[in-house]
């Protein structure tokens, strides 16, 4: 018996999901979801295109933060092999580094163990 209602009980919750689209009570709010994205569309379109010097050479572009604190200032005057050896870096940096380097910088602290040699070049 606790069998059946188990099954019934999975097969209406298969029903439930099956199709969440539409207008019952359980379904997903699609025409708010899809007001929501238009009216942020609207505000992103209605603001002008930066030029790239506004937004690329701005002292707060830190490129590859939380592995150097460098500019892109710093980073284009540097050769490409030390590029690729940093990008390289910051992608072997764990999540749970940036998250602490980010939680450090945060609260105003030097984040430690984030930066690599590369830095020093």
């Amino acid at each position: 018996m606790a069998a059946a209602y188990i099954i019934l009980g999975i097969l209406f919750i298969g029903r439930e999901i099956e199709n969440p689209f539409g207008q019952d009570v359980n379904d997903l709010p699609l025409e708010s979801y899809c007001a929501q994205v238009a009216a942020e569309m609207d505000i992103i379109a209605s603001k002008p295109k930066p030029s790239n010097r506004d937004w690329i050479e701005t002292i707060d572009n830190k490129v590859l933060w939380p592995l150097s604190q460098s500019g892109w200032h710093a980073w284009m005057h540097r050769d490409s092999g030390k590029i690729r050896e940093a990008v390289k870096a910051k992608v072997s940096l764990g999540q749970e580094t940036r998250n602490q380097a980010a939680n450090a910088a945060a609260n105003g602290e030097k984040p430690a163990g984030v930066r690599v040699k590369v830095e020093s070049v």
